[in-house]
């Protein structure tokens, strides 16, 4: 599917071809790192390789849009859905084995109940010079249509690194609402109750 903004161009992704996004996504691991004010060293691990690939091949449902300008890829959105239990709450994802000593609270807070179908908006990233475009909020608003138009989706969650807090009042006007620290603030989790249609 296309959908034209002007110049820009948004392309969802269905073959498979995530690779489109590694410098986007590597771009964005490190705007994340260099604002990282706690354990940073985590932050500076992670890269497409190690997180938007292996996140996009393990999700039971996965949307992927891009924004680009001619054939030059210049923004991105990953979002993705799954049926979470109560061991989520207790799972640690493997960047998070450095985070030793730290709050044991996760992903998902205590008060969530699970089993539960849960859905994700991970990654949202705009090149610099694209910045101020409504590129971010036009990607947003096609992931969020996504999200929420899946079949039987409780509630969803965005995460917030430790230091990128100037992002907070964008997605607070998608409907998003502190939800927990996670790993003692390594990460900031929002969420939102998906209201079921009449």
């Amino acid at each position: 599917m296309t959908m034209n903004n002007g110049e820009i161009t948004f392309k969802e992704i269905t073959d498979g071809n995530v690779a489109v996004c590694r410098e986007l996504c590597n771009a964005l691991m490190k705007h994340q790192a260099d604002n990282g004010v706690m354990h940073a060293e985590v932050l500076r691990a992670m890269n497409f390789d190690n997180r938007l690939k292996p996140s996009f091949e393990h999700s039971k449902e996965k949307q992927l849009i891009v924004a680009y300008d001619g054939d030059v890829p210049v923004g991105y959105v990953f979002s993705s859905a799954d049926d979470e239990t109560e061991e989520s709450k207790t799972m640690r994802p493997s960047w998070a084995a450095q985070l030793s000593g730290v709050n044991e609270i996760g992903m998902y807070p205590e008060w969530l109940a699970l089993p539960n179908k849960v859905g994700c908006l991970n990654n949202l990233y705009v090149m610099p010079a694209y910045r101020g475009r409504h590129i971010a909020a036009s990607l947003c608003d096609r992931a969020m249509h996504w999200l929420k138009q899946l079949e039987a989706i409780a509630y969803l969650y965005v995460y917030i690194s430790n230091g990128n807090d100037q992002v907070i009042d964008f997605y607070k006007k998608y409907g998003f609402t502190f939800s927990h620290d996670v790993f003692g603030g390594f990460i900031k989790a929002y969420y939102q109750k998906v209201e079921a249609e009449s």
